[in-house]
């Protein structure tokens, strides 16, 4: 039986996970990261610290034994480090919008080239902007920057000392050419920027390099052991919830994510309205319908109302979504995918003197949903109809998240085996990695599994949708 290790940086918690080549998970142990000067900002440092804490925890149970390690972490990060690898400055996470001037001038000065060369428009909180603003008003830290790293990638310098990265977090940057998969010279060069600043770009699946010494005294790893560079979470968690050209992925974390695949070249079509980036499967792109704030939504109703998450899902299993219920617009973070807005524009429609606290807590989870369900509807009214949709995070965990989500979509339901779908994509690149399946399609097939579970889409629930379409448009008109 093969054995490896995953790693998820998260924005909120670090994970380590032990696998076999089956999709099994054995060992997992976690951690939550301390917030620096905001919330959209982190100390790389810790999450190495953490990262090597996690470890010792994990190969103590193993005795160190393991083929290799994999990882995945959080995308769009700003994280200069010099020449000795020590970051300049905290990590300026996706959370981190101030760079919406930059935004701005890179949609204004290259419009659809943006799209049809790099999958998508700009917009502030991917790295590029940030590291055009980095340059502006810190020219200090841009010269003392010898690369950009994302999380993953500052992790397996750590352990391995090689600096690259791969086409997931490459093309989450922006700059990185779809078909050819490299970083694309000539625009960095016409907006000032040094493109040797970037890491080189290797597969998903490759190795690459292996734990140093110093690296193993620190995390009880075995020098030498392989490490497989892994990719964004976006596509690990695609990977791990078993996404596939029949089957979608809706998440509900701290932000709203759908997820889907097709073949390259396919994203022109949705290029604009949904987030279209590389995935690890070099056969596929990887498609992202998004609303930024998802749980998190969810989490700033509950504490205005001074609830517990506990309570909060509790009240919203006790109403239903019908003709009389109040509408919400969850744009508190502003609109992501398809509007492409990140200005805030949350919002209450229909609200009476009748509505209870419990029918105001599910129309906020039903609200949550519903710009996710536009986004599958726009995806397949541009491609194909997904017959699958696999229900991660809240959406699996809690059973009002379940049942409303189960009502809205019209696909057939899935539950995975195991929930933790980053670390299971991971663990699938670094199977493959070692060339135990020949491809990360074949990795999918063996390791990924779920369960189907019989609850059907209702009438009621399709006729509130309707009504928070109807309300959505009065805000896109308001944002014009």
């Amino acid at each position: 039986m093969h054995r490896i290790i995953s790693i998820d940086i998260g924005t909120s918690r670090v994970k380590c996970a032990l696998f076999d080549e089956t999709g099994t998970m054995s060992v997992l142990e976690s951690l939550r990261l301390k917030r620096t000067e905001s919330p959209d900002v982190q100390d790389a440092e810790e999450w190495f610290a953490v990262v090597c804490k996690l470890l010792q925890e994990v190969t103590a149970k193993t005795g160190g034994q393991v083929e290799a390690v994999a990882l995945t972490g959080n995308m769009h990060a700003l994280l200069g480090v010099d020449a000795t690898g020590t970051p300049v400055a905290p990590a300026r996470l996706w959370s981190d919008n101030r760079a919406q001037r930059e935004s701005d001038e890179l949609n204004n000065r290259f419009g659809e080239l943006l799209l049809e060369k790099y999958g998508n428009s700009s917009i502030p909180v991917f790295t590029l902007p940030k590291i055009i603003q980095m340059k502006r008003e810190q020219p200090e830290l841009y010269r003392k920057s010898v690369k950009f790293l994302q999380s993953k990638e500052f992790i397996a310098y750590r352990i391995t000392g090689e600096m690259v990265t791969e086409p997931t977090d490459a093309s989450g940057v922006l700059g990185m050419e779809l078909f050819t998969r490299q970083w694309d010279g000539d625009f960095f060069h016409e907006l000032g920027l040094d493109v040797g600043k970037m890491p080189d770009i290797v597969p998903s699946s490759s190795i690459c390099g292996k734990v140093a010494p110093e690296a193993a005294a620190l995390t009880g790893l075995r020098t030498g052991t392989p490490v497989v560079i892994g990719c964004g979470d976006l596509a690990s968690a695609a990977l791990g919830s078993g996404v596939d050209d029949e089957t979608i992925s809706l998440t509900l974390g701290t932000a709203g994510q759908l997820l889907a695949t097709g073949a390259p070249g396919d994203g022109k079509k949705l290029a604009g309205q949904l987030f279209v980036f590389a995935h690890a499967d070099p056969t596929r792109e990887l498609y992202l319908g998004s609303v930024p704030a998802g749980g998190f939504a969810l989490e700033w109703f509950a504490n205005l109302h001074q609830l517990s998450m506990e309570q909060f899902f509790k009240m919203a299993e006790q109403g239903g979504v019908g003709d009389d219920s109040p509408v919400f617009l969850p744009y508190i973070l502003g609109r992501g995918a398809p509007s492409m807005d990140y200005r805030p524009a949350g919002a209450w429609f229909g609200l009476s003197a009748e509505h209870t606290l419990s029918k105001l807590c599910t129309a906020a989870v039903f609200g949550v949903l519903c710009p996710l369900r536009q986004c599958a509807d726009l995806l397949e009214q541009l491609t194909w109809k997904r017959q699958k949709v696999t229900l991660q995070a809240l959406a699996c965990r809690e059973t009002a998240v379940r049942h409303l989500a189960s009502a809205l979509f019209h696909q057939q339901k899935l539950i995975p085996e195991n929930s933790e779908a980053s670390l299971l994509g991971a663990a699938m690149l670094g199977f493959t990695g070692l060339g135990v399946y020949p491809d990360v399609r074949g990795a999918l097939m063996a390791m990924a599994r779920a369960q189907s579970v019989a609850n059907p889409s209702d009438k009621a629930a399709e006729q509130a949708y309707r009504r928070f379409l109807q309300w959505a448009v009065q805000i896109e008109c308001l944002y014009k």
